[in-house]
């Protein structure tokens, strides 16, 4: 486990990871920490990272990886004087001979002349359609079927039979005639009435 508090130790002599050439390096831990010093080296299963404050040491296996800082300082050889390093951030030379002007596109094209051009054809290649759609002709009156009329009305136009003034019931409706004889019967009393 990464520990909490870091050991400092003093600068004993070691193996120096390119601290004198770089301005400064880094330890890169595996939980993506970086720690920033003046120089690193590595002794044992530990790395040594030298600080304005001190060193600090860190086990290997928390070290993801080294990496170095700054620019690299120049140091010239004492009487030798320092060479061309063939490295150039620029952009294109005349590495050797006369300078040579390259040709414009202008010059380039010279040669071949104007663009071809072609005769113009005495019929015209172009055809131009138009739709036979005429939103106001009737385009199936010629084949639409048509029919004759009949001389008989297949028509039916039905009536009706009742008539709400006339008395339809009268001729089937029962009726009774007078009897010749009187069927009332008018009851008289019986007893003859004498006196005492």
């Amino acid at each position: 486990m990464f520990p909490r508090s870091f050991r400092l130790l003093a600068a004993p002599a070691a193996l120096l990871v390119g601290a004198a050439a770089l301005a400064g390096a880094e330890l890169v831990l595996l939980d993506g920490r970086v720690l920033s010093g003046d120089s690193v080296r590595r002794e044992g299963d530990l790395y040594v990272l030298s600080t304005r404050t001190g060193d600090v040491t860190m086990p290997a296996e928390l070290v993801d990886r080294v990496q170095l800082t700054g620019e690299p300082e120049s140091r010239p050889i004492q009487g030798i004087p320092e060479g061309p390093t063939a490295l150039r951030d620029a952009g294109p030379q005349q590495l050797a001979g006369a300078p040579v002007q390259p040709s414009t596109p202008e010059q380039q094209t010279a040669a071949i002349g104007n663009p071809s051009s072609f005769r113009k054809s005495p019929v015209n290649s172009e055809w131009h359609p138009t739709s036979a759609y005429d939103m106001s002709k009737d385009v199936l009156a010629d084949s639409r079927s048509t029919f004759v009329q009949s001389p008989v009305d297949p028509e039916w136009h039905p009536t009706s039979a009742f008539d709400p003034s006339k008395d339809v019931l009268a001729d089937s409706r029962s009726t009774f005639a007078k009897s010749p004889i009187d069927s009332s019967w008018t009851p008289t009393d019986g007893f003859k009435k004498t006196g005492w």
